[in-house]
């Protein structure tokens, strides 16, 4: 298996991974019947980005075939979009589920500092799961977070994703502090997230 950076072909199989993985939040951000198409406006929205949806993504291969994903945000890569998605989502979508899909999408919205590597997105294939993908790309962006001089990794888990937690755990994550959010638990039904870190010296 090898981790590497995404690249313009994979974006595809990005979002694919990341619709399959975070279909709660997907539902959330689009509504129940307006998911297929709110996934087709966002793959135009990291179309019309180019390299700048795909910076910090990185993707596990196998056999030739996109098998998980993960990104690492640094305070260097910002993250002004230019109103991009903005744009996109209300030419797309309209006035009212735009604004739907970008409060959900900003909910868990992470101040990134200067000597973090914050963790996002981890998905994998539903049937490479425990097979030691998403292991394999956290043990990589850690190798990354420490070339670029970071100090830690940080990242968001929801309290009920009993699996996550133990997998962040066992690569030396620490609770740091509760996350409660009455409009993360109406729109994904998930109301506590956690935030852990995991030092780098």
């Amino acid at each position: 298996m090898a981790i590497r950076l995404a690249q313009a072909d994979d974006l595809e199989h990005v979002l694919a991974l990341h619709r399959e993985a975070f279909a709660d939040k997907f539902r959330g951000a689009f509504g129940q019947h307006g998911m297929e198409r709110g996934v087709a406006v966002l793959a135009l929205v990291w179309q019309r980005q180019g390299a700048a949806a795909l910076r910090g993504v990185f993707v596990a291969e196998h056999q030739g075939m996109v098998v998980g994903t993960a990104t690492m945000r640094t305070w260097e890569m910002g993250s002004d979009d230019g109103g991009v998605a903005e744009q996109i989502f209300r030419q797309q979508l309209g006035f009212w589920p735009m604004l739907r899909a970008l409060l959900a999408f900003s909910l868990l919205d992470h101040q990134i500092e200067r000597r973090e590597g914050f963790v996002t997105s981890v998905a994998v294939a539903a049937n490479q799961r425990r097979t030691g993908v998403a292991r394999a790309i956290l043990t990589h962006i850690e190798h990354e977070a420490r070339v670029r001089g970071k100090r830690f990794l940080g990242l968001y888990v929801s309290a009920e994703n009993r699996g996550a937690l133990r997998l962040y755990q066992s690569l030396g994550f620490q609770e740091v502090r509760l996350h409660r959010s009455l409009m993360s638990r109406f729109l994904f039904g998930a109301g506590r997230w956690i935030y852990m870190r995991k030092d780098l010296r």
